[in-house]
């Protein structure tokens, strides 16, 4: 075995092993995989066969797990990391390791027939998330009593996340898309020859499909996760993992998978970072829903109303109207117009071609967050609106405001681009850094499994070797929690 420690780790590979078998996590999982309820006793309890996947991330392949294992070295010290587990955390209930180290077989038949079976999944991965954000909690991240405010979020309650598509191990086949009579549209394979056929010749993941991004389309299996993390480097956790059933439904999925991580972690998350995926109707829907602050940027689009360069430097904002204001002077009423440019609440006036110019850009001052009877948050921002005989609070709601108003959930941020609170949003950059770790795991960055819920496992494998190598980093540093005190 490798002793050379991986630069994204820090750890050499039986670190990581020992870091692996130290996770509380991965024997309570392994608690909830049920044994077979007939026919001999299994060989090697499940918390064995879950930590093979785990490490078939640390070595990138399942056939080479089985290898490693076979190495006395090895098995003595995921036997001893076991047995001291075991003396440490009686309330796990830990069944003692077997004699022998599991093959790929064995695992194998486990991620086919009890790992990925009807339910059995969906419940690892929801109780994933309850395990994360305790181990979260632990380390000062994620608390209700923390640091920050919804008008200015601390980063250790932010949740950051993003999607990553990861190409089949085979090379799609060769289809098309046709639209029946009856307007039912299907895939019709090819052969060769580019006739219809009715399945494939060749081997193929059949739950793959045709993503697209800002980088364009993509083949494969699109899978989300949510991420927090320390101020340090190794202090990542990965708090929930899913996979997006069919192209275009990543920003639904994120948005199930946020309101599942809220139902855990509740009060202790006060906003969240995610990319374009999220448009309107799904910020909307978060901040409603789960009273949270949502960090993103805003669509350009050349429909806006009002669009017009202010510098040769800024290009094209995007312009919302927001209405004008009106307040008391000792000279009568003051009236302010506002609009949100580039997410931001701004004064706009007119300039001498009559075109919309930015007057000044708004501080917030305050945000409230009162919960309507329905039992839904209704957000609304206090703003300084400058005026010469007197500073005073325009206050705006990202909300629509009437029945049809998809826009200003899309036009407007509570906090925007160019504000120093708005530097949050650079963590979306690290969950990048995990999917890119992801696939550096796989072989040549191709699924080494077929099927959407095997890759899921796979998936949520690699959480679990992330979190285990960031509890073992808080260990050795006995550090708690991770974050440097506010």
């Amino acid at each position: 075995m490798s002793r050379r420690r991986a630069r994204s780790t820090g750890l050499t590979a039986i670190e990581q092993v020992r870091a692996v078998f130290r996770l509380p996590a991965l024997y309570q999982l392994g608690a909830l995989v049920e044994r077979r309820p007939v026919g001999r006793p299994a060989d090697f309890p499940p918390y064995l066969l879950l930590g093979y996947g785990v490490l078939a991330r640390v070595f990138r392949s399942g056939a080479r797990v089985e290898i490693e294992l076979a190495q006395p070295a090895t098995w003595s010290v995921i036997v001893d990391t076991v047995q001291q587990m075991r003396r440490q955390r009686p309330d796990l209930e830990i069944a003692a390791p077997p004699r022998r180290a599991p093959g790929w077989d064995a695992y194998r038949y486990a991620r086919n027939r009890r790992f990925t079976a009807e339910d059995v999944l969906e419940e690892l991965c929801e109780e994933f998330t309850d395990f994360a954000v305790a181990q979260a909690q632990e380390a000062g991240l994620l608390r209700p009593d923390g640091p920050g405010s919804l008008c200015h979020p601390d980063r250790s309650r932010v949740v950051y996340g993003d999607g990553t598509v990861v190409s089949p191990m085979y090379r799609p086949p060769a289809a098309k898309r046709v639209k029946d009579e009856d307007g039912v549209t299907r895939t019709v394979y090819l052969d060769a020859a580019g006739n219809p056929i009715d399945a494939p010749r060749k081997r193929y993941d059949p739950d793959s499909a045709e993503h697209h991004g800002h980088t364009g389309p993509v083949h494969g299996q699109n899978f989300v996760g949510l991420y927090v993390r320390g101020d340090g480097p190794h202090q990542r956790i990965v708090l929930a993992v899913d996979r997006v059933p069919r192209p275009g439904a990543e920003a639904d999925t994120a948005v199930d998978l946020l309101k599942r991580l809220h139902a855990v972690a509740g009060g202790g998350i006060q906003a969240v970072v995610y990319d374009g995926a999220l448009r309107g109707k799904h910020i909307d829907d978060l901040m409603s829903t789960c009273g949270v602050v949502v960090i993103n940027k805003v669509h350009a689009t050349s429909r806006s109303p009002g669009r017009r360069r202010t510098t040769p430097a800024e290009g094209n904002p995007r312009w919302y109207a927001l209405g004008t204001w009106q307040h008391d002077t000792d000279g009568g009423p003051c009236t302010h117009t506002l609009a949100a440019v580039d997410g931001a609440v701004s004064e706009v006036g007119l300039d001498a071609e009559g075109g919309p110019i930015v007057l000044a850009r708004l501080v917030r001052r305050q945000v409230k967050r009162p919960r309507r009877k329905n039992g839904r948050y209704h957000f609304t921002a206090g703003y300084a609106v400058p005026c010469p005989t007197g500073e005073f609070l325009a206050w705006i709601s990202p909300h629509p405001q009437h029945p049809g108003d998809v826009g200003r959930p899309d036009a407007v941020r509570l906090i925007a681009e160019g504000e120093p609170d708005f530097d949050v949003y650079t963590l979306r950059s690290d969950s990048e850094s995990h999917n890119s770790g992801f696939k550096r795991t796989l072989l040549v960055d191709r699924a080494q499994s077929l099927g959407g819920r095997r890759q899921l496992l796979d998936f949520l494998s690699y959480g679990l070797l992330t979190n285990a190598i960031t509890a073992h980093h808080a260990a050795a540093a006995d550090v708690v929690p991770l974050r440097r005190a506010a």
